[in-house]
């Protein structure tokens, strides 16, 4: 069965770099493929080249030493200077995603979520087809049993403090909930995180481990035995 438009364009934005044998059929089969495939290389080019953006070597310095003159002699930042740091700060948020460290999976969980959970919660479709989740699990050698694809809604590549993981929204009872796989980090299980009006249950898996997140009115211990019957991990080839 061939993959339609809907479907690639969600499958390259995810991954612009899939090459598998399937993706490349399907972007050779029109121009409107191949159009969206090198729109998406495109905007991975821009983000790479982002990365690459540095701030003035005394910005730091000329920041501090405005903030130490007397309020009524302050001076205005100069227009480069401006210029530069609003250059900087916007590519900042560009490469969230690449350039983020973080000292405990705690403020990991806490600061991706803040930064685009909700967004992403929001976008979530109400059906993604099985092809689309196993193509993205598979690159972090994973897979999902029925149980869980079937109540994934969105999913996408996302940074996890040892490299890259799965960010997923899955449907409830309750409603959307969000799970951060992370292949390659390993947790305190059963530990919970509490932050703006969230709260994040830690999970250890048999490789890795994931955070289940939700509103603090939701029950995130319900995914507990989904999610470890679920999720396979550690697989190679899939």
């Amino acid at each position: 069965m061939s993959m339609n438009f809907s479907e690639f364009k969600k499958l390259i934005g995810a991954d612009p770099g899939n090459t598998d044998p399937e993706t490349l059929r399907a972007r050779k089969s029109s121009p409107e493929f191949e159009e969206a495939a090198i729109e998406a290389e495109v905007f991975e080019e821009k983000l790479n080249r982002a990365l690459h953006i540095q701030p003035p070597a005394d910005l730091l310095d000329q920041i501090k030493g405005i903030s130490q003159q007397p309020v009524r002699k302050r001076n205005w930042v100069p227009l480069a200077l401006a210029a530069s740091l609003l250059v900087f700060v916007g590519a900042a948020g560009l490469v969230w995603k690449q350039s983020n460290t973080w000292d405990s999976v705690e403020s990991y969980v806490a600061d991706h979520y803040s930064h685009d959970g909700n967004k992403t919660a929001a976008k979530a479709i109400d059906y993604l087809s099985d092809q689309e989740i196993s193509k993205i699990l598979a690159k972090l050698d994973a897979k999902a049993d029925q149980e869980l694809a079937g109540r994934i809604k969105l999913i996408k590549f996302c940074p996890t403090p040892d490299g890259r993981g799965a960010h997923m929204v899955v449907s409830t009872d309750q409603g959307p909930v969000t799970i951060f796989y992370m292949p390659k980090t390993q947790v305190t299980d059963g530990e919970m995180v509490e932050f703006d009006q969230m709260h994040a249950l830690l999970v250890s898996l048999e490789h890795g481990s994931a955070a289940i997140i939700g509103e603090q009115s939701q029950n995130v211990e319900n995914l507990v035995t989904i999610l470890r019957n679920s999720l396979k991990t550690g697989l190679v080839d899939v």
